[in-house]
């Protein structure tokens, strides 16, 4: 009875020893980075400007200014959701959602428009805002908006391919402008956007920064509008698969436990 438990005492000891090793460097995977995107239009900075046909300036009327502010955040057996709207560009608004240490912002300001998403403990979060303003002109011109934007997204991002919902920083500008008269319509349209995001695997470099530039042309009196927005998700990475470093550990301790057991036991003496 004492060769039997002497014998198994190495394969015991083997035992635990590998499934310490293997359970310290799975828990070691499994510490992640966050992911955050994070979006600022410098709305100090934006400029609307209008020029005119043959030395003759239009006159713009410009009404109906909205921000509109929204964040989400969810994690294991907590979420938040909020959002907020004002009728104007020069009010200062915000919406915060937080879930644990996964949390969402969203703020306006007369002279900043930005937004945060950031993704920690298995967590999902979303921010987005928009400005809207309408504006007629009297006679044909050109309206061109420029603002400055930096967009980031950084952490431990993972490739994606076909998600329904992946991180992404991107912000976009749009115009339009329609006019009837003699008879006929006309139709101006222009729209630009940036994004970083980790869609169908591609990586995307941490920040951008640079300059929304867009507008419309206008050939004789008529209305459109303009929208400025920013839009971010981030999403933290699920728990890492352990490495193969560990899979080779436990591997190799579970064959020499083998080995151990189908060693031949010596013959029992009177």
């Amino acid at each position: 009875m004492n060769n039997l438990i002497k014998s198994g005492l190495p394969v015991v000891a083997c035992a635990i020893a590998i499934g310490s090793g293997f359970s310290q460097s799975l828990f070691a995977a499994d510490i992640v980075n966050p992911v955050t995107a994070t979006a600022t239009i410098d709305w100090s900075k934006l400029q609307l400007s209008v020029t005119g046909i043959s030395g003759v300036t239009p006159t713009v009327t410009f009404s109906g200014q909205n921000t509109s502010l929204s964040s989400y955040a969810a994690s294991p057996g907590l979420y938040e959701n909020n959002s907020k709207s004002v009728n104007n560009w020069t009010a200062t608004a915000e919406a915060n959602a937080d879930a644990g240490t996964t949390y969402a912002n969203a703020l306006a300001s007369p002279l900043s428009f930005s937004g945060t998403a950031n993704a920690m403990e298995d967590g999902t979060t979303y921010s987005s805002g928009s400005r809207d303003e309408n504006f007629s002109f009297s006679g044909p011109g050109v309206l061109t908006v420029t603002v400055p934007y930096t967009i980031s997204l950084t952490g431990a991002t993972t490739g994606c391919y076909y998600c329904y919902s992946y991180d992404h920083a991107s912000v976009n500008g749009t115009a339009s402008f329609q006019n009837f008269a003699n008879n006929g319509s006309s139709y101006s349209n222009s729209g630009v956007s940036y994004t970083l995001d980790n869609n169908y695997g591609r990586t995307s470099p941490q920040m951008q920064s640079g300059t929304l530039v867009f507008g419309v042309f206008a050939n004789g009196a008529g209305s459109g509008s303009l929208h400025i927005n920013f839009d971010l998700s981030a999403n933290s990475p699920v728990s890492a698969v352990p490495e193969p470093e560990s899979y080779a550990m436990l591997l190799a301790g579970l064959g020499l436990m083998g080995a151990i057991a189908r060693r031949p036991r010596g013959e029992r003496r009177g």
